[in-house]
């Protein structure tokens, strides 16, 4: 687990001075060791802060294939790089080090930019061809890493934290937040119900204009003699190209054994590992495997604020059935004040999820006694969890159904109108994707029934915003409608909100978090 950056910029006369500021700025992300590669003549540096997890010794970046041509800087984690090392030897390959960052660098002289499919793990790598003269960036299936990038004039920069990218003097602070149909402030305020900026359909962009983020899934490909860049997708989740299992037995048996095998893998570490323990189902599941497979000896963490819907006491209740060390912390409303520049700092960008500190101080916690830390994150989104949102959801959609019938005869609503009929009229003239977009703002600034914060002109442009998002990116047309609700929330909630804060908090604390459910083998 590291933070990464790299610049290419020719007019920068000392670019390792340059990557030296950026990476600067994410020690805590790697405060075990630093790693760089300078190329003055393209301008070129990229670069690493290490946080040890496999390899202690022998893992420092970049890491080099045999005639050197090749180079990775890496954030992340390959939990099968065991595996494919036994296959990449098998076809010549020599290996210098024990870590499984170098499988990169081998299985990429091997595939290419096909590699991606190969790989199990949470990753933002940027692998050097000096062959190809190229940079090739990537970021993981689900988003579990972040990338951040932006280019001018013929320069190009990367990090694993948007903070870096402004450590460079050429790159344009400017924030999206004037009077224009792409204000960023309007749709974070609006579509908090997702608690962060809706990104897909702006492609990327972040609130400052000139700095994107790599969608997960995606590639990138720099030429370093050219000032191209152009971006690939190389997977998608999809529901509808998930083969139905026959019974519910069927189906229980599969889901075991890929969780089991999941857990066994991201158990794969030279450092201690534990388990963030709540009151849910998903932690207690991966608590109790990890538990199995380690014979006894995981300690579990949980936290909590002594209030009565505490979790602390379902996680204890959990810990002793399973019979791990547990380990409690319990926090207060000023713990929460005296962090709030902290947890900002460490986001980057506006994410409107409170529980961002009581991950950062459950990992603080955690850090003296482990250095990984497994989650039960993402089987919400994966599983249908949030019951009585997808079921009310599903119910309302069906009601509008009906009345789309009658759509021309019904008079032209407003979906910020503080009339009931009105919103429900405009829900009916609307697509059903615009309408699930608007269904997800309630209880938010820009609720339909109340738009605390919004002037008409806002409420206008954000009223055409949620038809674009259905109908441009976030809906294709699942199996059916809760796979379609499912869809929406894997490729904006949980990518865009919930592991962002996750890998920002727990990168705050210089510990690694891992999140088997979202293991490629559990969702194939």
């Amino acid at each position: 687990m590291c933070g990464i950056a790299g610049i290419v910029d020719r007019s920068e006369p000392d670019p390792g001075g340059a990557l030296a500021r950026m990476l600067a700025r994410i020690v805590h992300r790697g405060p075990d060791g630093e790693g760089t590669h300078v190329s003055k003549s393209d301008g070129l540096a990229i670069g690493m802060r290490r946080l040890s997890i496999i390899d202690l010794e022998g893992g420092t970046q970049p890491i080099w294939n045999e005639d050197r041509t090749i180079a990775v800087v890496f954030n992340g984690e390959i939990y099968n790089y065991l595996e494919l090392r036994t296959e990449l030897e098998a076809k010549g390959h020599v290996f210098r080090t024990h870590s499984d960052t170098e499988v990169l660098v081998h299985l990429y002289e091997e595939d290419s930019a096909s590699m991606f499919a190969r790989l199990r793990g949470m990753f933002a790598f940027c692998i050097l061809d000096n062959r190809r003269r190229t940079l090739l960036l990537a970021r993981d299936h689900f988003g579990q890493k972040p990338l951040y990038w932006t280019q001018r004039d013929g320069r190009f920069a990367f990090a694993s934290e948007l903070k870096c990218l402004l450590t460079l003097p050429w790159v344009s602070r400017e924030l999206s937040c004037g009077p224009s149909e792409n204000n960023h402030l309007d749709s974070f305020l609006t579509f908090a119900a997702w608690l962060s900026l809706p990104p897909l359909m702006e492609e990327g962009l972040t609130h400052f204009k000139k700095i994107r983020k790599l969608l997960p899934g995606h590639s990138l490909t720099v030429l370093l003699a050219d000032e191209y860049v152009g971006e690939t997708a190389e997977w998608e989740y999809r529901l509808a190209d998930k083969p139905d299992l026959i019974t519910e037995h069927d189906a229980a048996d599969a889901l075991d054994a890929a969780l089991k095998d999941s857990v066994r893998v991201h158990l794969r570490a030279d450092v201690p590992v534990g388990v963030l323990l709540s009151s849910g189902l998903d932690s207690r599941v991966v608590s109790a495997y990890a538990q199995d497979l380690q014979k006894g000896g995981m300690q579990t963490f949980t936290v909590g604020f002594g209030s009565g819907d505490s979790e602390q006491a379902g996680a204890a209740a959990t810990a002793k059935e399973i019979g791990s060390t547990h380990h409690a912390l319990d926090l207060s409303a000023r713990d929460l004040a005296e962090n709030i520049e902290r947890i900002a700092w460490h986001l980057d960008e506006p994410i409107g999820d409170p529980a961002a500190f009581a991950v950062l101080k459950v990992c603080e916690f955690a850090r003296n006694h482990v250095k990984v830390l497994l989650s039960g994150e993402g089987s919400d989104e994966l599983f249908g969890g949030y019951e009585q949102r997808y079921a009310g959801m599903l119910s309302t959609m069906e009601r509008t159904e009906h009345l789309r019938r009658w759509q021309r005869l019904l008079p032209h609503g407003c979906f910020a109108s503080k009339s009931r009929w009105s919103r429900l009229s405009w829900r009916a003239q609307s697509s059903l994707n615009a309408e699930i977009a608007v269904l997800r703002m309630e209880g938010f600034p820009g609720d339909i029934s109340n738009p605390r914060v919004l002037d008409r002109g806002q409420i206008a442009r954000l009223q055409g915003l949620a038809e674009g998002f259905g109908n441009a990116v976030l809906f294709h047309r699942e199996r059916d409608r809760l796979s379609d609700l499912l869809h929406f929330d894997i490729r904006w909630q949980l990518a865009e909100s919930l592991l962002q804060k996750a890998d920002k908090m727990s990168m705050g604390a210089s510990i690694e978090l891992r999140t088997p459910i979202l293991d490629m083998e559990v969702n194939t």
